[in-house]
């Protein structure tokens, strides 16, 4: 059965710097409130009836905006289906924003390569990003490239919050009923379409600049997700990184 939801925010700027979510499902009124990417705290109260949930949502709702919280997301929430389309509109926007935060803050850097970075619950989206400046003076070489792990900067990870609500009803103890290994492979394939989307609008670059320029998705302590380098590099790029690995089969 859908249930009703709302997010809100405080920002620093124009990253999301605390948040308050309400979700209200049956009989029960659920909370959280904390700082941005991080789980908060939560709490669950439960009412006589449907009716009166509902009203304590909507106080809840209404307090929020009082205490200077913004709406950002109210919506209805299916159990059994996750919005893979919002997810990957609410990446896209933050990598657009985060890859704008990297050059703002390090002007005097090339910026040449950026990655979003995901773990093996899919619990976890996040930023990094490196340039041809870090690349060089790497004691690592060829092999930093294509590990974000060990890249320099990671501006912007605040701007991947709301996504980050999005996932976090599948390891809550929240009404959930989608298969996760479905859930799991829908959220790695809707991160990967979010950059292709805005590499096809130039945003890391065009012609020889993005020849130049290495777009990444990984997932942290996991196998490469098949296909993502292809679906992301130009073939100069792909070429660049079959050759480091062949390097490595000597």
């Amino acid at each position: 059965m859908p249930s009703n939801y709302s997010l809100f925010y405080t920002f620093d700027g124009d990253q999301p710097a605390r948040f308050q979510e309400a979700r209200v499902f049956n009989t029960t009124v659920w909370t959280a409130a904390g700082g941005a990417m991080t789980w908060g705290e939560e709490r669950r109260d439960d009412y006589a009836s449907e009716a009166q949930a509902y009203a304590a949502y909507d106080a809840r709702c209404q307090a929020a905006q009082a205490d200077g919280y913004t709406l950002a997301r109210a919506t209805l929430i299916d159990p059994a289906v996750f919005d893979f389309a919002l997810l990957q509109t609410l990446v896209a926007d933050a990598a657009r924003l985060a890859f704008d935060a990297v050059r703002r803050a390090h002007p005097e850097q090339h910026i040449n390569a950026f990655a979003l970075v995901s773990d093996d619950s899919a619990m976890t989206i996040g930023p990094m990003a490196n340039s041809r400046e870090a690349l060089a003076a790497s004691e690592y070489g060829e092999e930093m490239l294509w590990n974000p792990a060990e890249w320099a900067f990671d501006e912007g990870g605040a701007y991947f919050d709301s996504a980050y609500r999005l996932l976090l009803q599948a390891n809550r103890e929240l009404p959930f009923d989608v298969d996760f290994d479905n859930f799991r492979s829908g959220v790695f394939d809707a991160c990967i379409a979010a950059l292709a989307q805005l590499d096809a609008q130039g945003v890391f670059g065009t012609g020889a600049q993005r020849d130049e320029g290495v777009l990444l998705f990984e997932v942290s302590d996991s196998e490469p997700v098949e296909g993502a380098m292809a679906c992301l590099n130009p073939p100069v790029v792909v070429a660049r990184f079959e050759a480091w690995m062949a390097s490595w089969a000597e």
